[in-house]
């Protein structure tokens, strides 16, 4: 028997833009090295890690912040204490709901697989394309983390999936790596810039068909 492949999503750059250089610009922040500096000690650091792994609360970012200069503090304090960050400052990608629209009126089942801390609960009401999903597997849940082993044998054995009937998209390589090395089959794409021509080319090859 064929088992119908299943398209597994990544959050970030797939379903909404995470681009923290275009928040900046909007927060009023246009120098190149206070776009770095701001990347490296919020974006980078542990405890937004610790945000998606569930192990964090967001008052540990005041350390952080009181480290930045003041007019970055300002900025990171609005966008990450006043403000849920994906409801506000992470746009959905009109591309990508057509795509999980395709791939529903077609019977494939879908399913997100994300580092996404516990505010998902709010923002992801408004996730036009969540409708469509057959499940969510959230990182912030289990305490796991792409591209650590344990998340995807997680997600794969909480929705009795066989890992070879699975093809994950995800805008970083690390993670695709990750689903490669138990069983899935991946597509490495930011649909933020990438071309949505290419990936359902690619998802075509890989037994998703949302063009026929």
């Amino acid at each position: 028997m064929i088992i119908k492949k299943v398209l597994v999503l990544d959050m970030g750059n797939v379903l909404i833009s995470f681009d923290t250089k275009r928040v900046l610009v909007d927060q009023g922040v246009n120098d190149p090295a206070d776009q770095a500096l701001f990347q490296r000690v919020i974006f980078d650091s542990d405890v937004w890690q610790k945000l998606d792994r569930g192990t964090a609360q967001k008052t540990e970012f005041l350390p952080l912040i009181a480290s930045l200069p003041e007019h970055l503090a300002k900025v990171a304090k609005n966008i990450l204490l006043d403000h849920i960050f994906a409801l506000d400052f992470m746009p959905v990608i009109p591309q990508s709901e057509e795509l999980v629209r395709r791939a529903y009126e077609r019977g494939y089942s879908i399913y997100l697989l994300s580092n996404a801390g516990k505010d998902f609960a709010v923002y992801s009401k408004n996730i036009p394309a969540l409708r469509y999903f057959t499940g969510t597997f959230v990182s912030s849940d289990y305490q796991l983390l792409k591209p650590e082993k344990e998340i995807y044998n997680a997600f794969l054995q909480k929705f009795h999936l066989e890992p070879s009937s699975c093809v994950f998209v995800d805008d970083l390589q690390r993670n695709i790596d990750g689903a490669l090395s138990c069983g899935m089959d991946g597509i490495c794409f930011n649909a933020v810039t990438g071309d949505f021509n290419l990936l359902y080319r690619q998802l075509a090859e890989k037994g998703i068909d949302l063009l026929s």
